[in-house]
């Protein structure tokens, strides 16, 4: 599994961060990718993608990369 966060679009909510912590951490105003989901974290991740209210997070499973 692949995650970004579109700095462009991000506007640090933090909803990703509370979402799934071990992965997302806020940076100064946008999100960014702390560390690689595993599988424990990986429907928070996609919580995280579905809750965000700008579609700044994109997910891709390591078959469609």
């Amino acid at each position: 599994m692949t995650v970004t966060v579109d700095a462009k679009k991000c506007i640090g909510c933090g909803m990703c961060a509370y979402a799934a912590p071990e992965v997302f951490r806020i940076v100064g105003r946008a999100s960014s990718v702390y560390a690689a989901p595993d599988k424990r974290t990986r429907y928070r991740v996609q919580d995280a993608r579905n809750g965000c209210p700008v579609n700044a997070i994109t997910v891709r499973d390591a078959e469609n990369v």
